[in-house]
């Protein structure tokens, strides 16, 4: 993490908006873009939140993105059902190059189902429509097929 990112970031968490409004004005354009890049990398490819790589899934499939943890990660209109509401879940995994892991995993479509009980399992069961959603990513950036 830069100097600068981290400034921000320490500033945004126990200053005031002023203050994070200041510091960031006086910033050249170039330094912002820096700032923002080294942000994205890193929370694009943080271990322990997929938020913005579930963002990515569901919206590049049209789906709207539902914010929060728990529920589905997406809703759309049904086009040829008015009124009906399609949903999604989006299972993103990221590969790291970079690992020191011994047996790294690689993009298999499997997911990370770790928080997914046997009820929401019943749950979802009962939704006829429900989709799921499986993009792979290396280092942060979504692979096409």
């Amino acid at each position: 993490m830069n100097k600068e990112l981290a400034h921000v970031i320490r500033t945004y968490s126990t200053g005031s908006h002023q203050e994070l409004s200041s510091y960031l004005i006086g910033k050249s354009k170039d330094t912002i873009i820096g700032i923002l890049v080294d942000l994205l990398t890193m929370y694009i490819n943080d271990k322990n939140s997929s938020t913005i790589r579930e963002f990515i899934t569901v919206t590049l499939a049209g789906y709207n993105h539902a914010e929060g943890k728990i529920g589905y990660n997406g809703f759309k209109q049904d086009a040829f059902v008015s009124g009906k509401i399609l949903k999604c879940e989006a299972k993103p995994k990221n590969f790291d190059t970079h690992s020191k892991a011994k047996n790294p995993q690689k993009l298999n479509g499997a997911g990370n189902f770790s928080d997914y009980t046997f009820a929401r399992l019943e749950k979802d069961k009962q939704e006829k429509d429900l989709k799921m959603l499986v993009s792979g990513f290396v280092d942060g950036r979504l692979e096409k097929l």
